[in-house]
């Protein structure tokens, strides 16, 4: 018992540590903003008196590993209001992938990934399926959140258009998915209590996401659509059709494009192709959000393995004066990971501090700062 009472005491003043220290660099970078603003002062007014009203506010992000792992995203989550909601979540998430708001169990489930996997899958929003191995495979969902009754709407499609799913949730309700045709993307919403039991009732069935919502307390959400490696035309391997459909379900005030580092690293850039494609990408969220902000996010440093050593990638500064005037031609925020890094000392001190991997990465710690400085330049914008 003693020894436990010494490692939690450990583990809080690391803790305080690491927040001091973070107080420290942001103090002395607070003059220097990581954010340009080529939107409107009236779409920033709007946003700011949404954060102000706490109410029916969402948020999400759409990335790669920088915003997969959810450190980065999960700071941001917290720091302009407690969520009530989950917003869009993975049916299972990718191995080093998570929701700190969700937890996970599940068995005879595979998943498939667009990043990686066929495109004749019939990826929906997101790029994630689980499919059931066998008849009788389960998910079991938990919420970290104080509220338990939500909201929760299933996409789902089967071999056959008998039962797919059936779910049960912690009240005892019990309730079954069917779709009126085989093959076909559905969408079921149910009041259910957490945590759930999805069991497979069809081999080959697949669960392509949930939509958890609180509509009698107004939601205030923060969700991310980030895969590992992804690059910025993942989403053209997605079903347009029902991308569209899934992309009405909920509304974003502020929308966060974070892509680039893939593009950087993997294969010759090609900038007209990259920016065009984002371009498009931006077009169809924009449809669906007519009054939110939007921002891109240029990634931390990029560098690459040479032989023993890592160099900056030779794409590294077209890709991240290609995010700029992609921002400025769509008028949307563009936040510099990289600048805010160099106005803190560089990626060599940020190695040393433990704040940034060698690689393109930074680390646990070097997220949270990264979220918190963003967090620290919006608000001096919204004043």
């Amino acid at each position: 018992m003693k020894i436990l009472k010494i490692l939690f005491l450990i583990i809080f003043c690391i803790k305080i540590e690491a927040a001091a220290n973070f107080d420290n660099i942001l103090e002395k970078a607070k003059n220097q903003s990581a954010i340009k603003n080529y939107t409107t002062r009236a779409n920033l007014h709007q946003l700011s008196q949404k954060i102000k009203a706490q109410k029916n506010l969402g948020i999400r992000i759409y990335g790669d590993s920088h915003m997969a792992a959810d450190f980065f995203p999960n700071i941001l989550r917290n720091a302009f209001f407690e969520p009530n909601s989950i917003g869009f979540v993975y049916p299972l998430q990718p191995k080093y992938q998570q929701n700190l708001n969700v937890k996970y169990d599940f068995q005879d489930f595979e998943i498939l990934n667009s990043k990686i996997s066929s495109a004749e899958e019939n990826y929906p929003l997101g790029g994630v399926i689980a499919k059931a191995l066998k008849e009788g495979a389960k998910i079991s969902l938990e919420l970290s959140l104080e509220k338990q009754k939500f909201n929760t709407a299933f996409l789902f499609r089967a071999p056959s258009n008998t039962n797919a799913f059936h779910i049960k949730d912690s009240q005892g309700k019990n309730y079954n998915l069917r779709s009126n045709k085989a093959n076909k993307w559905s969408y079921k919403e149910l009041e259910l209590t957490f945590p759930l039991q999805i069991t497979a009732l069809q081999k080959d069935a697949q669960l392509g996401g949930y939509f958890i919502t609180n509509k009698k307390g107004g939601n205030l959400f923060l969700d991310t659509i980030a895969i590992n490696g992804a690059k910025s035309d993942l989403w053209l391997r997605w079903n347009q059709k029902v991308v569209s459909e899934e992309l009405k379900v909920l509304k974003n005030d502020l929308i966060i494009l974070a892509y680039g580092s893939n593009d950087a690293l993997f294969g010759a850039f090609d900038k007209q192709i990259f920016k065009d494609n984002l371009k498009k990408w931006f077009k169809i969220l924009k449809k669906e959000n007519k009054d939110a902000v939007f921002m891109i996010i240029s990634p931390p440093t990029i560098t690459q393995k040479k032989g023993k050593k890592y160099e900056i990638s030779p794409y590294f500064f077209t890709l991240r004066k290609t995010l700029d005037e992609l921002a400025r031609e769509e008028k949307m925020l563009f936040f510099d990971m990289h600048k805010f890094i160099e106005d803190s000392g560089g990626k060599n001190v940020w190695i040393k501090q433990k704040l940034s991997l060698q690689d393109v990465h930074l680390s646990i710690s070097g997220y949270e700062l990264m979220a918190r400085k963003m967090v620290q330049d919006l608000k001096k914008l919204f004043n």
